[in-house]
């Protein structure tokens, strides 16, 4: 991958930049943390954004919930301050802020990315992490693409490559509420499919096991579709973080497009439906929006959810995916396909 001068340097000031379809539906992304921070959907009842984010790039900012981020290096948390990989020990940075997300608050989320726009339905966001960045190995150069097409799909594609072997786990951290973000209904009004049989339980930090446990005859079976607060807060997995917080392994591996996840409006009348290349969901109920300032309201817990694909990090000593091998490039997506 080769990234121009001005790529690898990022701007002070974030830019925002808007894509929008034959049909009306439109985008709205930031070059800070390369977020997507709305969504406005063009229905009979009128226009209506379907994704929780901050009033204005200050508050962007500011906030630690990481509205429509980009989240890396590694997604998810470790269960120690260091780790092992490949017989070396590495100070990888630690942050507990929001279920185990990711390493600091310097992390990608609140960067400012270069930004390039090929069209009015295209937007590519591009950073380069130096060697040692959070305590990682190797120099990570990332490219985030985000295409809305005009069948209604918010494609988010990701392209990476490092100059030495290192865990990357590369995923978005966008809130849902499809009833429209000034909405009084909550997450746990929607209802929710995910096409997983397994998930990482939590100790009491919040950080997995490592024990891969069977969702059958859990809280956690959302095979055959339920409401998210049918089952909610019922067990001690869910009571440790406040709600869900947990990844869920898809039944399909392959490393190909697969229907992951299927969210539906309390109503019934907005549905999005996630197709993903990688092997996992992350489904967090939204459970730390504690007096979060959004853009119609202040949003208080289960304002949202969150549903990222991703690999099934661990910890270092225990994953077995998400392994980026110096000097390859590594692609994966995840649609985001809006019925409405």
């Amino acid at each position: 991958m080769q990234f121009t001068k001005q790529q690898r340097h990022t701007l002070r000031t974030p830019k925002v930049v808007a894509l929008t379809n034959k049909d009306g539906m439109k985008i709205i992304l930031s070059s800070l943390g390369a977020s997507w921070v709305s969504c406005i959907l063009p229905l009979d009842t009128g226009k209506r954004d379907v994704i929780l984010g901050a009033p204005n790039m200050a508050t962007q900012m500011e906030q630690r919930v990481y509205f429509g981020a980009t989240i890396g290096r590694v997604a998810n948390g470790f269960r120690n301050p260091t780790f092992n990989f490949e017989c070396e020990t590495y100070p990888a940075a630690n942050s507990q802020e929001i279920h185990s997300l990711s390493t600091s608050t310097d992390s990608f989320s609140y960067r400012v990315w270069a930004i390039s726009q090929p069209d009015q339905q295209q937007v590519v966001f591009t950073l380069v992490s130096p060697d040692g960045d959070q305590g990682f190995p190797g120099e990570l150069k990332i490219e985030v693409h985000y295409q809305l097409t005009d069948d209604n799909q918010v494609i988010i594609s990701y392209r990476y490559q490092s100059t030495h072997d290192c865990p990357v786990n590369l995923t978005n951290h966008t809130y849902f509420n499809l009833a429209g973000e000034s909405s009084t209904r909550t997450a746990l009004e929607h209802d929710l499919q995910i096409l997983g049989s397994h998930f990482l339980p939590l100790d009491e930090n919040g950080v997995p096991t490592g024990e891969l446990k069977d969702v059958t005859d859990t809280h956690f079976d959302f095979r055959q579709g339920k409401r998210i607060g049918r089952d909610f807060l019922l067990d001690e997995d869910q009571t440790v973080m406040g709600g869900y917080d947990h990844t869920i392994v898809l039944d399909n591996t392959m490393d190909e497009p697969k229907i992951a996840a299927s969210l539906g409006a309390p109503d019934g009348d907005v549905r999005v439906n996630i197709i993903s290349t990688l092997p996992a969901v992350h489904l967090y109920s939204g459970n730390k929006l504690i007096s979060v300032l959004g853009k119609n309201k202040t949003h208080t817990p289960y304002s949202g959810v969150v549903l990222t694909t991703q690999y099934p990090f661990d910890n270092m000593e225990q994953t077995n995916s998400g392994i980026a091998h110096a000097n390859q490039i590594y692609t994966n997506q995840t649609r985001y396909q809006f019925i409405f």
